[in-house]
């Protein structure tokens, strides 16, 4: 175990995984973010391909992840974890009111509350849940949807990703005959609501109010390697970092221990060694100004006769 690694609650508190997944204990160990790990969260060419979610998930994670396994609220809990633990729960965002067109920066905090579920209902070991349709009356037995099966939501919608996790419905023999041509828009969207609402995951709701207008905006953030807020153009200032901590501290840090270094650690030092320069340069001007003084010799005061 990585000493500087921490151990995490997962979402679904391991309760969906076979009890041979080492994923059923409910915790994970993950590593802290270094530089090394924002170079891939910064590789453009991994996020064409759709590849840098599992890159990182598998650099990050101790033992590496399977993304055929693991379920995607377990990949929210991940990645708000590291979020948190190495940048802090709050970033400042710029937004422009869709009401008065003025640009304006606000908080965003990633401190997402768990939404209420309660694992205890259902079988350890089991990834079987239930639903009956309002209008149909018919009972549909699906399963959380792990990364990938969430891929098909984000990618082709809800009724090819419903088709992806359910495992039976009552009375039905040709699960995606009843999708497409059986299954009323009602039950359909009511599903949806009872999946995205009722499954284990996290509240993920922001408001935002214009300091111009006063407008209100509400929105959902997507809980994804966006919010390290690391693009590909991150690169140079995450090796500019490097450099500056190398060069500035005298060889007191070289540049593997830097780029290996978790990346509060690296922050903290720049940040001491920027506080240590500014104070030596305060020094060296007072001591330059104290030179330039004239020195006055001390006389006797004089005696009146």
């Amino acid at each position: 175990m990585n000493l500087h690694s921490e151990i995490i609650d997962l979402a679904s508190e391991g309760y969906f995984y076979p009890s041979s997944s080492r994923l059923s204990s409910g915790k994970v160990n993950i590593l802290p973010i270094t530089a090394e790990h924002e170079e891939l969260l910064a590789n453009a060419n991994l996020a064409r391909r759709g590849l840098l979610e599992t890159e990182f998930l598998n650099a990050i994670v101790e033992g590496g992840i399977n993304p055929n396994e693991l379920l995607f609220c377990d990949k929210q809990s991940i990645l708000l974890n590291l979020r948190v633990a190495n940048y802090g729960a709050y970033t400042k965002m710029k937004t422009t009111c869709g009401d008065c067109d003025k640009e304006f920066e606000h908080d965003i905090s990633f401190g997402f509350k768990a939404r209420p579920f309660n694992c205890s209902k259902y079988i350890r070991g089991t990834n079987k849940l239930s639903y009956t349709f309002s209008r149909s009356k018919k009972n549909v037995y699906f399963r959380l949807g792990t990364c990938n099966e969430h891929d098909i939501y984000e990618k082709q919608g809800w009724l090819a990703f419903a088709k992806a996790i359910t495992i039976e419905i009552e009375g039905v023999t040709d699960i995606n005959n009843f999708y497409e041509y059986e299954l009323s828009a009602t039950d359909s969207k009511l599903f949806r609501k009872f999946y995205d609402e009722h499954t284990p995951g996290y509240i993920n709701d922001i408001s935002i109010t214009c300091p111009s207008c006063n407008a209100v905006r509400s929105s959902k953030m997507d809980v994804t390697t966006d919010i390290f807020a690391i693009r590909p153009e991150s690169k140079m200032n995450i090796h500019s970092e490097i450099f500056d901590l190398c060069y500035y501290s005298n060889g007191a840090f070289t540049q593997d221990a830097v780029y290996k270094m978790p990346t509060n650690l690296r922050s903290f030092y720049i940040k001491k060694l920027v506080d240590a320069k500014k104070t030596e340069a305060d020094a060296n001007k007072s001591a330059s100004e104290g030179s330039g003084k004239r020195s006055e010799i001390a006389r006797p005061p004089k005696v009146k006769s």
